[in-house]
């Protein structure tokens, strides 16, 4: 199982690296485009976006990725088709409801200055890219790396040169990136319909879509929750502060979130192998040790993160959002513990999906919490720790519930003596490394990270070293 996951998660990592490159190169281009408080505002539809999605499909997509990999199901072919055609018919629905109301919802939101026709170009980009994600889950499940990575490329490019032409010749630019990225999505839709009209010509199946939202309808809340739990910091601080505010801490969460490159490639990878293997006695040995190695993989990237964090800042935006350093190393190491949930697979195993609610309603309630008091004391940084907090939560009620459904042999003094390296390098970093742009600093912090990396994996190193080196045989003259 291990070596076929580790197969397919080259072509997804490599397609994952590739849209995060597109994103790195997009960055500093938008932060020159808008303004903070632009930016801010960008953040919050694009994150409405992400939470109203899961309530207008009802998270059916997730319905699919279960049955549809369950060989015992009849006739389990009707079930991406049905999904997808009831899916379609609820984006519509949505889209001539913000149609009908945008005006009303834009004076709720006159404070911070989202307009209608920013929220009705929010309402194109939901339904534009809720399509083309499920498209690709579909691909993913049947195991078309090929045909996954021609999508996913065409989606990246698009969307990103529809932000790009949108932000450059739209009078409102957060509106024209909006607009532009669902134009570019739509288009790729059109490409992913064509390339799957094989699976999707079937119709609607009502039991079969029947049974799918029993299975899908607990998950809404638990998405929601999930999602909000992450995002509710950047709501709060737009609520408790400013759009600038916002912006700043948008910026320092999407540096923050190349710590999630380090489990991008296998977290695409792993669910259809995990429902395919789970049942071999070697899985849960293999799943454990894949836990291990990327976590310790998760702490290198928040290291580099946070002993770079002010010139990557300058690097992607300008000095107006300078203080972002400050915040990218608590935002980095939150998004890795989010992403690590995926080694933990007993409820998707077990088909326990109510109990993910839990882990989720968990973390939402201590964001909210630790949100409202940190954010009032400390702005944008109590943003940032109330959002590790949360993700910490998170992880930690996920691990136990999976636990006792799939249990998993970790070495946990291990990852423990990690943790404390990585956090010792961290706060060296910060109140005692320089910063700038100058030889002298970067391979300072060059030995540091080297150091790191050999002191955590010290041990497959050497047992490298011997493997490779020490055990050739002599050679003969």
């Amino acid at each position: 199982m291990k070596k076929n996951l580790l197969t397919g998660s080259f072509t997804y990592g490599a397609v994952t690296i590739f849209s995060r490159f597109a994103a790195i190169i997009l960055i500093p281009i938008l932060t020159r485009f808008l303004s903070p408080d632009e930016y801010g505002a960008l953040n919050i539809v694009i994150t409405t976006v992400q939470l109203v999605t899961l309530i207008v499909t009802l998270e059916i997509s997730q319905a699919v990725t279960f049955y549809f990999n369950n060989r015992t199901e009849t006739d389990r072919e009707q079930y991406p088709a049905t999904a997808l055609w009831f899916s379609l018919s609820l984006y519509l629905i949505f889209i001539l409801i913000i149609i009908v109301t945008g005006g009303f919802i834009s004076d709720l939101f006159s404070e911070i200055h989202i307009g209608k026709k920013m929220i009705k170009s929010g309402a194109l980009l939901l339904a534009a890219n809720g399509t083309f994600f499920f498209l690709q889950n579909q691909l993913r499940l049947e195991f078309k790396s090929k045909q996954y990575a021609i999508l996913s490329v065409g989606y990246v490019v698009l969307t990103c040169l529809g932000a790009i032409l949108g932000a450059i010749f739209f009078e409102q630019p957060p509106t024209g990136v909006i607009l532009g990225q669902a134009i570019g999505a739509s288009i790729i839709n059109i490409g992913g319909f064509f390339l799957m009209w094989y699976r999707f010509r079937i119709g609607v199946n009502r039991s079969k879509l029947r049974q799918m939202l029993r299975y899908s309808l607990p998950l809404v809340p638990a998405g929601l929750l999930l999602i909000g739990g992450q995002q509710a910091p950047k709501f709060l601080l737009g609520f408790y502060g400013s759009l600038e505010d916002v912006g700043i801490y948008g910026l320092a969460s999407q540096i923050a979130g190349f710590a999630g490159l380090a489990i991008l490639g296998v977290q695409t990878a792993i669910t259809p192998s995990v429902l395919a293997n789970h049942h071999l006695e070697e899985t849960p040995r293999e799943l454990g040790k894949l836990f291990e190695d990327f976590t310790i993989v998760a702490l290198f990237f928040c290291c580099f993160l946070t002993v770079y964090s002010p010139e990557l800042v300058l690097i992607f935006s300008t000095g107006s959002y300078s203080a972002a350093a400050g915040y990218v190393p608590l935002l980095a190491f939150s998004i890795a513990l989010n992403g690590l949930y995926i080694f933990f697979p007993g409820k998707i195993i077990r088909g326990k999906s109510a109990l993910q609610l839990y882990a989720s309603a968990g973390g939402f309630i201590v964001s909210i919490l630790a949100g409202v008091i940190l954010i009032k004391l400390y702005g944008i940084k109590g943003a940032a720790v109330s959002s590790l907090l949360s993700a910490a939560t998170f992880i930690t009620i996920w691990y136990y519930l999976s636990q006792k459904l799939y249990l998993l042999p970790i070495r946990w003094l291990l990852i423990f003596k990690s943790v404390l390296l990585a956090v010792a390098v961290c706060l060296g970093a910060t109140f005692l490394l320089p910063s700038g742009f100058n030889w002298y600093v970067i391979l300072l912090k060059a030995v540091v990270l080297g150091l790191l990396v050999f002191l955590i994996a010290k041990d497959k190193l050497i047992t490298l070293w011997k493997k490779y080196f020490r055990s050739s045989p002599p050679s003969r003259i």
